[in-house]
């Protein structure tokens, strides 16, 4: 029965379903795997950029505040924060200090050595949300790298059979080289902003914060984690 409406239908939906010949298998699921197999890396790169951002808010939260600093000398005896050396600064650029704001010089070391150079809680904060962010890099990075291990294996069969076009297949390899690029390059800049920011915490210990041992610690730890992230991504 089949043989004979294909016989008498040859233009017909039905027929090109039922008898036509089946379509080129390799093509196809080729193609398809090619485009899914790229998709799937966005989550990857999307984790690499939310880590670095994190990292380079910690540089910001660890930059020492100059000008804040600097209105603050003329504030008086005090211990000045982060927070209320910017209203220092405010009321400074106000004119409503006045002569408040010449100082006497012992007292501006005091106030120097006194101030709260970065906000310590601020800074603890960023670095907690920057460290989770780090181990779901670390928890997801491997299994990726070994799908690209496996797909780039598989491209190169393709390839070779003649499954898939020498235009394919070096889309293919391009795809995965430029997620390993942004993945490297994000740890690479969260290594060098958590470095940056060690550096920035240590300065502002020695010109008289106290309570910053955790925050070098942890920003040290951050660098290495990230360092020994990167050197398992080989770039092809």
């Amino acid at each position: 029965m089949r043989k004979n409406m294909c016989r008498l239908f040859p233009l017909a939906l039905v027929a090109l379903t039922a008898c036509g010949p089946a379509p080129d298998a390799h093509s196809s699921r080729s193609d398809v795997s090619l485009m899914s197999f790229s998709s799937h890396g966005a989550g990857t790169v999307d984790q690499g950029e939310a880590l670095a951002a994190l990292s380079r808010r910690i540089v910001m939260q660890t930059t020492l505040k100059g000008a804040g600093i600097g209105a603050a000398l003329g504030c008086g005896i005090m211990v000045v924060s982060a927070g209320n050396a910017q209203n220092c600064l405010i009321g400074a650029a106000s004119g409503s200090l006045g002569g408040a704001l010449v100082g006497h010089a012992a007292g501006k070391q005091k106030v120097t050595r006194q101030i709260e150079k970065v906000s310590a809680s601020a800074v603890v904060r960023t670095l907690r949300m920057t460290n989770t962010q780090m181990a779901l890099v670390q928890q997801t990075l491997p299994a990726r790298l070994a799908a690209q291990d496996e797909a780039l294996a598989r491209f190169d069969l393709q390839y070779a059979s003649g499954a898939i076009s020498a235009e394919e297949y070096s889309s293919a390899r391009a795809a995965i080289e430029a997620e390993r690029s942004a993945m490297a390059e994000a740890l690479i800049e969260t290594e060098n902003n958590a470095i940056r920011a060690a550096q920035n915490l240590r300065i502002a210990h020695s010109e008289g914060q106290a309570g910053l041992d955790w925050h070098i610690s942890a920003s040290e730890s951050l660098a290495r984690i990230a360092s020994s992230a990167r050197s398992d991504i080989s770039l092809l």
